[in-house]
């Protein structure tokens, strides 16, 4: 039988016994085409020194038994680094198996089943894709032969007992990542993190130019922006984040919501790690879960240079549940700063922009509020604005009385809470050496004793700190009026953020200084939507008068009509 196809040579297709034309014409092609064409796989699973030498002792070793083969033709060495859990993260692997597909491989070599796959359905699967296209595995550590009879039951016992020593080696693994965290030998697991560099020993170390960042998003929020607005104030502003988060969020000019709210509720910012926040579910496919109490955690505390001090962590925490509690206050809070803060003098209803005129609710949702007779007028919106650029100048005459504000609430405040949280403290820790002690010696009604009084006093605790937190925030918000009185009253040089020595940041008191936004220098000309959100609290429209109460606990009373 002849074929022929369009501008080719007659090719005869032969049936039984070899021609002797080909002999005699093409012994050279003859031998190479009766060569086996064979390929060879190789993998370590880890970067150490010695896998490293074993990993190219396996690809010498190969290359020189396939080349030493008369009958042999080496395709190549296919060779991987990766973990032999998952066929799919293998991609030399996968190249080679495409290789076999495209007719290049007639015979593969591994040195053994853990080396070909750790996971017996991908070992069965692949050994079952290359029997189908006649192509053999050999491996040479156990002198399997895929095509052999019996190869695949034997292929199939090691292959589980491969997948079981990986399980077992994972398990080890993790046992001793958690013997580490006991006995307070910490590693970060976070290798891009802005705001700090990670050693090779694991620990992280400040980088200044990005702390200031960090610095400044949490002062932002701190001073009434949402992470969505600080996200878009930072890229408008061509700020460069420049990193990505072990949670996946990138930072290049590329700012979003997730990653600011990210990079507020890590507590590494404030010296601290809390280890194992996930966990491994599968060590096959390496699946990665939030530990929701599926495996103990672990809270280091002063682990390495915080960049934002802990007391100002806490508070943006406490504001972040704020937040969430009152969701419904902060789901159009930027795009009119005015909307949630002006109120109505006479009824307490709140007062609606419509075009350039702002009117009491009562009258434009009657229906709402059918028992509401209110007769408070109208006020346009640029009278409005004037007048709270008009309490803003009027405030450099009582910095007496902020500074007032502030010592008050330093004595009365946040000294005595900050007493109680200590004592609190100290027994809270009393009792815990209690319960470790009754536990000991078996007293079950002892522990059961000392359990109940640690959680009244941690209950007790909780509303201590929640209420030191109320202090703290009013207490950032006299800083912050003060920093804008003194620049209407002194002048300051307009500039976004100071610049922070070496990024550490451990007091608060530094933190307020390094943060303060620049203003510009003297009299307040125009109403800014950051002064309304860092400073004001609330603007309350009587019959004859406009009270602009400021965050700070400080109220400016002026008159509706110029």
């Amino acid at each position: 039988m002849t074929t022929r196809t369009a501008n080719a040579p007659r090719v005869r297709v032969l049936r039984g016994e070899r021609s002797p034309v080909q002999r005699v014409h093409a012994p050279a092609l003859e031998e190479k085409r009766n060569r086996i064409r064979v390929a060879a796989y190789c993998r370590v699973s880890t970067d150490h020194e010695d896998q490293e030498t074993s990993f190219e002792a396996q690809q010498t070793h190969f290359t020189n038994l396939i080349s030493g083969n008369p009958g042999w033709e080496l395709v190549g060495i296919y060779a991987d680094e990766e973990s032999g859990t998952r066929a799919q993260t293998r991609e030399n692997f996968m190249r080679m198996i495409a290789d076999c597909e495209a007719g290049k491989i007639d015979m593969v070599l591994s040195k053994s089943i853990s080396r070909w796959a750790r996971n017996t359905l991908d070992s069965l699967k692949y050994i079952r894709k290359l029997k189908a296209l006649e192509i053999p595995i050999f491996f040479t550590k156990e002198s399997i032969n895929t095509m052999d009879a019996g190869g695949e039951v034997l292929v199939t016992i090691l292959a589980s007992i491969a997948q079981q020593e990986s399980a077992s080696i994972s398990q080890n693994v993790q046992i001793g990542v958690r013997y580490h965290y006991q006995e307070g030998k910490v590693c970060s697991g976070v290798h891009r993190l802005l705001g700090y560099n990670r050693t090779p020993e694991g620990s992280l170390v400040i980088v200044p130019e990005e702390a200031e960042i960090v610095q400044r998003i949490f002062r932002d929020y701190l001073d009434g922006y949402s992470p969505k607005h600080i996200a878009r104030m930072l890229a408008e502003e061509g700020v460069d984040g420049n990193k990505t988060t072990s949670g996946g969020t990138v930072f290049e000019r590329n700012w979003n919501d997730q990653g600011i709210t990210y990079i507020l509720k890590n507590e590494k910012y404030s010296g601290d790690l809390l280890l194992q926040k996930y966990y491994t579910v599968d060590f096959l496919t390496k699946k990665v879960a939030p530990n929701n109490g599926q495996l103990p955690q672990y809270f280091v505390e002063n682990s390495h240079e915080p960049v934002i001090p802990r007391e100002i962590f806490q508070q943006v925490q406490a504001e972040m549940a704020r937040r969430r509690k009152h969701w419904q206050e902060f789901k159009y809070y930027h795009s009119n700063v005015l909307s949630s803060k002006v109120v109505c003098g006479n009824c307490g209803l709140p007062y609606r922009q419509v075009k350039t005129t702002w009117r009491c609710d009562s009258k434009m949702n009657k229906s709402r509020h059918p028992d509401v007779e209110c007769r408070n007028d109208s006020i346009r919106d640029d009278r409005l604005r004037q007048i709270i650029v008009d309490a803003f100048n009027a405030l450099p005459e009582r910095r007496d009385e902020l500074v007032r504000l502030e010592e008050r609430l330093r004595w009365g405040g946040l000294d005595k809470a900050d007493e109680v949280l200590t004592r609190m403290e100290t027994a809270m820790d009393s009792l815990e050496e209690e319960i470790r002690e009754a536990q000991e010696a078996g007293n079950t009604d002892a522990e059961e004793n000392a359990r109940k009084q640690l959680a009244e006093v941690r209950e007790k605790w909780a509303a201590a700190s929640e209420q030191r937190a109320v202090y703290a925030d009013k207490a950032l918000h006299i800083r912050g009026l003060q920093d804008r009185v003194r620049a209407i009253a002194e002048g300051s040089e307009e500039r976004p953020y100071r610049e922070s020595p070496n990024g550490r940041c451990a007091k608060p008191d530094l933190f307020f200084r390094l943060t303060r936004p620049g203003y510009a220098d003297g009299r307040v000309t125009e109403c800014s939507d950051d002064d309304i959100l860092r400073f004001i609290e609330k603007v309350e429209i009587g019959w004859q008068t406009v009270t602009v109460t400021f965050k700070a606990g400080i109220s400016v009373e002026l008159p509706r009509e110029a």
